[in-house]
């Protein structure tokens, strides 16, 4: 023992686990018993009193002068308190005269740190069974050991202080093959929920002979395969059906010629006549060379399967109707009942991008479309999964998947998903991202919302008023005076009178000089009533407060057939009419349109 080295003692920290603990009392346990003064304070059974006036000496005895190595109280009490000195060195987070002057055993001091760190050998302790979680810097085989020192640390002890049913514990209980198997299973549960299903399926035929625990080695060996397997076979579907946007009425009559039915419908023949040089021109249930039984065993095949033909309508045909293919006025008798809606949508920004999500709660994935991905300068990685229509069967060329973050207002909105090569839209949000972003829509108000008190309106609003033909542009001006380095953006709120999500086409305002040199004319869509301005060039910008930067004004299509009956009215006769001047002042122009008497 004189040659015996002990490892070097450590300390607790502020965070410890149920095995780190276990590893730090063993190894002070066994650096205290190198020294022969505290080897009798080591047992588990051995108490003593509290260090009081009363009892400085913790009511210990003087041995018997028989006694080898006899101690007195005095120094029984100096070497105890010499111990527990050193278990205080080693733990800080614990109180000095806690361990030194009022603890009564070892097995009072461990439960006390126990005590501090949570995990106190008790009945609700085993409760905290099901928070263990595998995280995400964490290895399967790491999330397997902390289950297994769990366990192990529950496990009942005849000292423990636990009763079972009312009846003390006799024998520490042991690791049965029962709970190891089931620590095996809840291990590949908390992996992924559908890795026992197909450990059952996979190992199968080992699991008739031997216990789930035995062949664990082997589980551990084939998991990353066992996972990918899993990742494969689950395929992200677009729950989506793109229907074309009603065409426009067509007149109440119209020219349309008669098709010939024949050219729709199946050709007939009939393959008797045919063999026999007869005329074939009918179907071989209509044969009058066809034997009765014949006729009669196919009239009661047609009826089992249900695709009898209307044999009234075919003999109302005339092939030979010379009015065939004579024009005629028909009526259009077409029916349009199916409701056709605009999918509810969220501007966001990344960066100073503008970016549509279009929410699909049908999805059971995000996706992004590739070249969009690439516009956002984000990281696409590989992936394994695949991508499918609602159709279950129509794929998607699945390129890779992504991780982005975007913002609306005080709003970081997470987002991640598959990188697709042809999606219809720019950024398809499912299930997934509505879920982690606490998104629902109310489809009868147009309304997103988020969480419970932000909501935002999606769709286009037709305006009730006209445009006006005066002044259509708006003058942006900085808020603040800040500094725009290369690559960052400028953020600018619209007036209230502009629609908060809508397209913008935004031009250097001329009257500010040095603006016009970083400002780039541009189309851009607002976000929640603001726009970014970007600054792309390679020096920094300063911008004071109050100076104007820019000019935007609303980008709308113009209603040509409204341009065209307009032209053509005042084209009748050449005569122009002069507009009316009945109003003293003009209704299009305002006082102070950009709010800068409010502006301090």
């Amino acid at each position: 023992m004189a040659n015996a080295r002990a490892p070097k003692q450590w300390s607790l920290t502020k965070n410890e686990s149920v095995n780190s603990f276990e590893n730090w009392r063993q190894n002070l346990i066994y650096t205290l018993s190198l020294d022969p003064s505290f080897t009798k304070f080591l047992s588990p059974d051995k108490k003593w009193a509290k260090k009081t006036k009363a009892a400085p000496n913790r009511d210990f005895t003087d041995d018997d002068d028989q006694v080898a190595n006899a101690r007195t109280k005095e120094q029984k009490s100096a070497a105890l308190d010499l111990m527990l000195g050193q278990i205080a060195n080693f733990c800080p987070v614990i109180a000095r005269n806690t361990i030194v002057r009022n603890s009564t055993s070892l097995e009072q001091i461990w439960q006390t740190i126990r005590l501090h760190y949570g995990f106190q050998l008790s009945g609700a302790h085993f409760l905290d069974f099901n928070d263990i979680k595998l995280r995400s810097d964490e290895k399967p085989e790491d999330l397997y050991q902390r289950l297994i020192a769990f366990i192990d640390d529950n496990l009942l002890k005849k000292d423990g202080g636990i009763s079972h049913n009312g009846e003390p514990i006799i024998d520490d209980e042991e690791l049965t093959p029962s709970l190891e198997n089931i620590t095996v299973l809840t291990w590949l549960r908390l992996i992924h929920c559908d890795l026992p299903r197909l450990v059952k399926q996979r190992y199968g035929t080992e699991l008739r002979s031997r216990t789930l625990a035995s062949i664990k080695p082997e589980i551990s060996q084939a998991l990353p395969s066992l996972l990918e397997e899993i990742r494969t076979a689950e395929d992200a579907k677009v729950m989506r059906s793109n229907i074309p946007p009603r065409p426009l009425p067509t007149n109440k009559y119209s020219y349309q010629p008669r098709q010939n039915k024949s050219s729709v419908s199946k050709r007939r023949t009939c393959p008797i006549c045919k063999a026999a040089g007869r005329s074939d021109t009918h179907f071989l249930s209509e044969c009058r060379f066809l034997p009765d039984e014949d006729r009669k065993y196919m009239a009661k095949a047609r009826q089992i399967i249900g695709i009898i033909d209307n044999a009234s309508s075919d003999e109302s045909e005339n092939d030979d109707n010379p009015q065939q293919d004579q024009p005629v006025m028909e009526q259009s008798m077409s029916s349009y009942r199916v409701s056709i809606r605009q999918s509810p949508y969220l501007d966001l920004f990344v960066g100073y991008i503008p970016v549509r999500l279009t929410i699909d709660s049908g999805a059971t994935g995000n996706m992004i479309r590739e070249s969009t991905a690439r516009y956002l300068d984000a990281t696409v990685n590989n992936t394994s999964q695949s991508a499918h229509q609602a159709d279950g069967s129509s794929p998607l060329k699945v390129i890779g998947e992504t991780r982005l973050t975007f913002t609306r207002d005080d709003f970081t909105f997470y987002f991640d998903g598959l990188v697709v090569a042809n999606l219809d839209v720019e950024v398809l949000a499912g299930i997934p991202f509505m879920e982690k972003n606490d998104i629902c829509i109310r489809p009868s108000k147009r309304e997103v919302r988020i969480g419970d008190s932000y909501s935002c309106h999606y769709g286009s609003e037709e305006s009730t008023s006209n445009r006006t033909s005066v002044r259509r542009a708006q003058v942006l001006r900085s808020s603040s005076t800040e500094t725009i380095w290369p690559g960052e953006f400028m953020e600018l709120k619209l007036p209230t009178s502009f629609s908060t999500d809508d397209t913008y086409a935004i031009e250097p305002h001329a009257s500010t000089p040095g603006h016009t040199s970083w400002v780039s004319p541009d189309i851009t869509r607002s976000v929640a009533g603001k726009i970014r301005v970007p600054n792309l060039t390679g020096e920094p910008q300063n911008v004071h407060k109050h100076d104007h930067l820019c000019q935007i004004r609303s980008v709308f299509t113009p209603d040509t057939a409204a341009e065209t009956k307009i032209d053509a009215d005042s084209s009748i006769g050449g005569i122009s009419t002069p507009p009316s001047r009945d109003a003293c002042y003009s209704a299009s122009v305002s006082l102070d349109p950009n709010d800068i008497s409010q502006m301090t």
